[in-house]
């Protein structure tokens, strides 16, 4: 039998790592529709526990990002949980988010969030549950303020590259909402690595970048799940060009969790 909120321990890492793998940086607006799209298997201490599929098209300046994530394996012991997200912006000389739409479902209860967004400010939020949200005094409350200058955590990772190479990719700072919570996600150079995807997939270098969580608005401030991901210093994404799409794409993920280090990294990837 299932823990009835078993999110925090084992399922809010893979979304962690849909988000961050979601992320396509542009190296060049392609001269053509182009869709990329990206498998990664996740795995907890080096034991399956999901797989995520990820996608960008690029088309005329506009974007259109969608991904799915699921528990597999030894982690459906804990979670059945299945996870649908889809992004829509423009590009110019950084990604500006249109819409923002996320499903999930765990346990037979279901959750729906949609955003909408005019220029970098949330114009409309709905989200429908089965069972509604609690509430806690510990809760960091959210403000008008908060919800400008802003964009959708699938967007956040959609980077115009402009004429940035190497060490350059990581220099990010992202402000980012979902639901009624409000943080950035930066990220710094930490090194470059040989990646090896095997023959479906992606091998040759990749730049490595330190991922950081910082909590503004919205978090439970004494939540230990929250304060360990904002104190988290162990927690990276790996890029790498793919020249035939004009894109650098996270082909790995590593990022320490409270029951061990989970690690996603991509196995097949398609453009067409």
């Amino acid at each position: 039998m299932r823990h009835p909120h078993t999110r925090s321990a084992f399922f809010l890492p893979m979304f962690a790592a849909l988000i961050m793998l979601e992320g396509a940086a542009l190296s060049a607006p392609p001269a053509a529709a182009a869709t990329l799209t990206v498998r990664y298997g996740a795995s907890l201490m080096g034991v399956p526990v999901g797989k995520v599929k990820a996608s960008l098209s690029v088309d005329k300046g506009s974007y259109h990002a969608e991904g799915y994530a699921k528990a597999t394996g030894f982690s459906r012991l804990f979670s059945d949980a299945r996870v649908n997200v889809e992004a829509t912006g423009t590009l110019a000389n950084t990604a500006e988010a249109q819409s923002y739409h996320r499903h999930w479902v765990e346990d037979g209860e279901a959750e729906d969030l949609s955003l909408s967004f005019a220029k970098g400010r949330v114009s409309d939020l709905r989200f429908e549950a089965d069972k509604p949200p609690k509430e806690y005094a510990d809760r960091v409350p959210v403000r008008p303020e908060h919800k400008t200058g802003v964009i959708d955590p699938l967007s956040a990772l959609v980077m115009p590259i402009a004429g940035r190479r190497g060490k350059d990719l990581c220099e990010e700072r992202k402000p980012v909402f979902e639901n009624n919570k409000r943080f950035d996600i930066t990220m710094r150079y930490a090194r470059t690595e040989r990646y090896n995807g095997g023959r479906k997939s992606y091998s040759g270098p990749a730049v490595v970048c330190a991922v950081r969580y910082i909590p503004i608005a919205g978090h439970r401030a004494h939540k230990k799940s929250e304060r360990f991901m904002a104190a988290n210093k162990d927690m990276e994404v790996w890029l790498a060009p793919i020249d035939t799409a004009g894109l650098v794409i996270p082909v790995k993920m590593r990022v320490r969790t409270e029951i061990g280090v989970l690690t996603a990294t991509a196995d097949r990837l398609t453009v067409r």
